[in-house]
């Protein structure tokens, strides 16, 4: 899928202090198995101090360059074409040596999953939101590694899969519509039967509501998404992350699991830094742009329909099909309402300190959900909002996401 097409050009541009840096710019014609059927050029280009000059685009996409300068902070962009207005910000990394590189792009991701670059970002509530601020501040600096990263918001379908394969091969059982492990009866994954539940099981086999297949998975605890990710990694043939005895987590493992709220956050946030939600275009929310209940609390929140999205407001429960809405930067679909999504860390207050993939507190009461629901108002939905729960809880706006490392 990678056509040899490639060439650099460079140019002068002036920043904010009026120095002069170089911006290098690297392009790649992609072929038709990167994009369908649709061939595009994709251009990078890299700015920051001591004149960066690139030198190559590799075939594993790595933009590489080089500095005179010993190290800093550089910003990597993207466009499909090189007018003004085309650059939109990809990541940002910090170099300590005048030669720097970094992955940019992957041409055989997973499927169903997107190539995240990682890197440097500012975490947390940049916009004072008054409901937001107090669980989500200081806002700090925050270095995270590539990862994948599901482009959905696990469906329906997906999980009837993993639950049917999980349950042929021993490693769950089910009494009285509650799912836990095979030699764990404390830690519900999840439950079936609600009245508004969308899997089914009869005599063995799961099967899904009529026309449900597409739409998020819900009534799944976070011990339930974190057993699913191991239950998952085993049937694709990766090593599992989690211990379902203690639920500790090994990062170094090459399985699929939960993101921490770091890796989740720079994935909603799509390159673009200081913004209230996932999209760049806007800096307010209206049911055109996400499922969630809108209300005039906010003055952020301008849908012209109000309380549940009208589309889904006389079905339980109010989801919408996954895709339905437009993605962020990177590809993501509903990062902000349609399901909560649980993230691996323990909920505890954000330190100010700069961090290096981090993965929260050793311990806690609660974990975290991010994202904010069909069933939730604005404030919920912002890159920055970050919810406690217990690991118990399930309910029919609650679901998950995987990831995978990119080594």
């Amino acid at each position: 899928g990678l056509d040899a097409n490639r060439g650099m050009i460079a140019m002068n541009v002036r920043n904010k202090s009026g120095e002069f840096w170089c911006v290098a710019l690297c392009w790649l014609l992609l072929g038709s198995r990167v994009f369908g059927q649709t061939v595009e050029q994709v251009y990078f280009r890299v700015s920051g101090p001591g004149n960066p000059i690139v030198a190559g685009l590799d075939t594993n996409g790595v933009l590489s360059w080089s500095s005179t300068s010993t190290g800093g902070v550089f910003q990597v962009e993207r466009a499909v074409g090189v007018q003004a207005g085309d650059w939109v910000p990809w990541t940002k990394v910090f170099v300590n040596k005048p030669q720097g590189s970094l992955k940019v792009l992957d041409f055989n991701p997973p499927s169903w999953m997107i190539y995240i670059p990682g890197g440097r970002f500012l975490m947390g509530d940049s916009q004072n939101d008054p409901s937001v601020s107090a669980l989500a501040r200081p806002v700090h600096t925050v270095d995270v590694s590539p990862f994948y990263m599901d482009r959905y918001e696990f469906t329906n379908e997906r999980m009837r899969e993993l639950l049917q394969w999980a349950y042929d091969n021993g490693h769950i059982k089910i009494q009285a519509n509650v799912i836990t492990t095979k030699n764990d009866a404390t830690n519900v994954l999840g439950v079936l039967g609600k009245f508004n539940s969308e899997i089914i099981l009869s005599n063995g086999v799961f099967s899904i509501r009529t026309g449900r297949d597409r739409f998020p998975a819900q009534y799944v605890s976070w011990f339930g998404s974190a057993a699913l990710c191991n239950y998952f990694s085993l049937m694709k043939g990766y090593e599992p992350c989690y211990n379902l005895k203690t639920w500790a987590c090994d990062f170094s493992k090459n399985g699929f699991r939960l993101p921490t709220e770091a890796e989740w956050e720079i994935a909603a946030r799509g390159g673009y830094e200081g913004l209230r939600f996932p999209w760049s275009h806007t800096n307010v929310i209206t049911h055109s742009l996400a499922n969630y209940r809108s209300d005039t609390n906010n003055w952020y929140d301008v849908s012209p329909t109000r309380e549940y999205h009208p589309e889904y407001t006389n079905q339980r429960p109010r989801s919408s099909p996954v895709g339905k809405f437009a993605p962020n930067n990177y590809g993501l679909y509903d990062m902000a309402g349609n399901n909560w999504e649980w993230v691996w860390d323990w909920h505890a207050r954000f330190s100010a300190a700069h961090q290096v993939n981090p993965t929260g507190p050793a311990t806690g009461a609660n974990r975290v959900f991010k994202g904010g629901s069909w069933f939730t108002k604005a404030e919920r939905l912002t890159c920055a909002m970050r919810y406690p729960s217990s690991p118990y809880t399930v309910f029919d706006d609650i679901g998950f996401r995987m990831i995978r490392p990119a080594r």
